[in-house]
């Protein structure tokens, strides 16, 4: 299993293990002296394959665990806020089986049932859903059966409990699944200490200001509720797959409160505490249907199809004693629909052609109360129809290009705003061996804001900031390159090199002015300034000890800079370390990641947040799984995230406290019971999450 101090530790494995010199190779036959040894990974210009060692599967509690272990080169894992990304920091899609997966379905796996992982760029297989990158878990097939899956996990050091129950039950061709979970998190270290500057030119009626405003953290509490429950249905053949699912979210937040100490550097406001009474609540009710068809021998079909209606609540009090009180309250219903249509047609092996369609359409339904009563109504679609092409030949050239075009309409309270834009993309794969490849690809499209940014409604922060959406808000373009090298020796050695070039042209920013009401500062969005975020890295994992010690080490040269009204360069060396040590059925696992400073995508604001570290122990055995962790143990303050803005009127230095850094101690329990004769364990099925809001915030 894993353990890790420090990045030092990396390195004094990597020295006793030299000494060593014990090679990580599975030994699959053995006839009079002569051993016949079998890689465990290989790669061509398409996927990469890796074969999970049994102590690996043994130790892992989940399927991001097993990731994290086994130190794929072209993925990055984060063990602590469960994220897996390509190398180069892009979303990947998971799969199970070829089966999309959610993230609270990889919580479910019985990682002893994992065969093998691949790892996809550019798939031709339909049932991929045209994803650029993504990993596939190819599990142990059975006859029929099922299994209950029971996981408790209790945080200490912060107050949070989860519990989770999963069972599945196939028959033939058919399988049924039940999930439900339930978080509990209570807070008291809430909040953000902030010191403001305001620049007004006519502040009610007394001309030209310039007030510093400093608030402080007295007292919070945050106290959240959420509840999960899914039923599914999936049959599955060679030639025809077909999943329906039901689900219902509930995340209930009865306190948001806080209150803060004020001091102005002006008369016009005494010494003060202002107080923010707030609550929550939000649900879900959402169908999603999965449909794949081989047509024929060249030709197949994946249809996706999905509703939600949700509904959400919020409640906001911000009070001064004696002073200015500021009602935001807001209901809100939400419909979203979803349809995806993805046809690829294989004329022969060396020629890949997809085709994508699809349509996407909200209905947001606002109700804002209090100070600033309103109705607001979003109507907003976009629709695609994309082309791709991929050319693979001998499993060592896989060269392709795509071309989609995208419509977006949106009807915001009676206002109109159509657009229309491309997405492009090339890449090519190289892949000469089983050992070797150089990868490069190259992305050109729009993005566009959201439906909250776009809000033509007005609504006050507090006695000195407004704030408000911008309806003409427009797209903003972005081009990114990448180009990778991975290198598999042997099964003692990954190595990946890797460069990235980053691009958004008009990105979208906050504008912060004085033409509030009675000359306050008005916050909003608009276009401004260009963002370049580029870096070199490489990847390096070794396993020692015939597999019982493996490190990785991740380090990566940012070069990021800005232009516009928030110009701002830096460049920044971060590094990420990992080391992981297996005893028998014990397991002592370690990780750590380097600080990071920032400017944010789409903000002025500058971002810094501390070094991330854990430390975890564990033990699995047949149905059993207990781990023990300890995440940040130096970090006992509650210090989340420094940030900073500047600009002509307004800016801050503040200091956001939460339990994200906070040191924290867990324990999770995991149980699994099997019946039937053998059991599927394929995909499996979790809380889909509540539906998204447009509310302004």
């Amino acid at each position: 299993m894993k353990f890790i101090t420090t990045s030092t530790l990396i390195f004094l494995g990597v020295g006793m293990a030299a000494a060593q010199e014990i090679q990580d190779t599975i030994k699959t036959q053995e006839l009079n002296e002569v051993v016949v040894e079998a890689t465990n990974q290989r790669i061509n210009a398409e996927v990469s394959t890796y074969i999970p060692m049994a102590r690996q599967k043994n130790a892992a509690q989940n399927a991001v665990a097993l990731l994290s272990q086994m130190s794929i080169p072209q993925i990055d894992v984060d063990p602590v806020s469960q994220a897996v990304k390509t190398a180069h920091g892009q979303n990947v899609s998971i799969f199970i089986d070829y089966v999309p997966a959610t993230s609270e379905d990889l919580k479910g796996m019985k990682t002893q049932d994992v065969k093998k992982v691949e790892y996809y760029q550019h798939p031709s297989d339909v049932r991929f859903q045209g994803a650029k990158y993504a990993v596939n878990f190819v599990m142990q097939k059975y006859e029929w059966g099922g299994y209950t899956k029971i996981n408790a996990n209790k945080w200490f050091g912060v107050n949070r409990t989860e519990g989770e129950l999963y069972s599945k039950m196939a028959y033939k061709r058919m399988t049924f699944d039940v999930y439900a979970d339930e978080i509990y998190l209570t807070n008291r270290h809430m909040g953000q200490n902030s010191v403001e500057s305001f620049k007004f030119t006519d502040f009610h009626g007394n001309g030209p200001q310039s007030i510093t405003r400093t608030s402080e953290t007295k007292s919070s509490l945050y106290r959240n509720n959420s509840n999960d429950f899914s039923l599914r249905a999936l049959y599955n053949t060679d030639h025809i797959q077909i999943s329906n699912r039901i689900a219902y979210s509930l995340t209930n937040i009865p306190h948001n409160n806080l209150n803060s100490g004020l001091s102005y550097s002006s008369d016009l406001f005494p010494i003060l505490e202002s107080s923010t009474v707030a609550s929550s609540k939000d649900w879900a009710l959402r169908y999603n249907g999965n449909y794949y068809f081989k047509l024929s021998q060249w030709a197949a079909l994946n249809v996706e199809a999905s509703y939600t209606y949700g509904r959400n609540t919020s409640n906001s009090n911000y009070s001064i004693p004696d002073g200015l009180t500021i009602i935001n309250n807001a209901k809100e219903d939400v419909h979203k629909y979803v349809t995806y249509l993805h046809l690829n047609w294989n004329p022969n092996k060396a020629n890949q052609f997809f085709t994508n369609f699809g349509v996407q359409h909200d209905w947001n339904l606002i109700n804002y109360l209090g100070n600033s009563p309103s109705k607001q109504k979003y109507d907003v679609g976009i629709y695609f129809l994309g082309q791709n092409y991929q050319h693979i030949f001998n499993e060592k050239w896989n060269v392709g290009a795509s071309l989609a075009w995208i419509w977006e309409t949106n009807r915001i309270s009676g206002i109109k705003a159509d657009n229309n834009f491309p997405q492009t993309n090339i890449n090519a794969t190289w892949s000469p061996n089983d050992k070797n490849q150089i990868y490069f690809t190259a992305n050109y499209g729009s993005m566009f804001p959201s439906a909250s940014q776009k809000s033509p409604n007005m609504l006050q922060q507090d006695e000195l900031m407004w704030y408000r959406g911008t309806p003409e808000l427009k797209d903003y373009k972005y081009t990114n390159a990448m180009l990778s090298y991975t290198w598999l020796p042997n099964n003692k050695w990954q190595l990946n090199a890797d460069a990235y070039f980053g691009y958004i042209k008009d990105r979208c920013v906050t504008l912060y002015s004085p033409t509030g009401p009675d000359g306050t500062i008005l916050r909003q969005y608009f276009n401004g300034g260009d963002y370049f975020s580029d870096y070199i890295g490489m990847s390096a994992t070794g396993k020692f000890f015939g597999g019982k010690l493996i490190a990785k080490l991740r380090p990566q040269f940012w070069m990021r800079k800005t232009t516009g009204d928030y110009a701002w360069s830096n460049n920044q060396l971060t590094c990420t370390a990992q080391l992981t040590y297996y005893l028998g059925n014990f397991y002592f696992f370690g990780w750590y990641m380097t600080p990071s400073k920032y400017q944010q995508d789409h903000s002025g604001i500058i971002s810094r947040t501390p070094s991330k570290y854990q430390l975890q122990i564990g033990w699995g055995k047949g149905a059993w799984n207990i781990s023990a962790s300890a995440y940040n143990f130096f970090h006992t303050s509650w210090d989340e995230e420094k940030e900073s803005l500047t600009s002509e009127y307004y800016n801050f230095d503040r200091t956001t406290f939460g339990t994200q850094h906070h040191a924290r101690y867990t324990i999770s329990v995991t149980y699994t019971v099997g019946y039937g004769k053998k059991v599927q364990r394929k995909n499996e099925m979790s809380g889909s999450g509540t539906a998204g809001s447009a509310i302004l915030k």
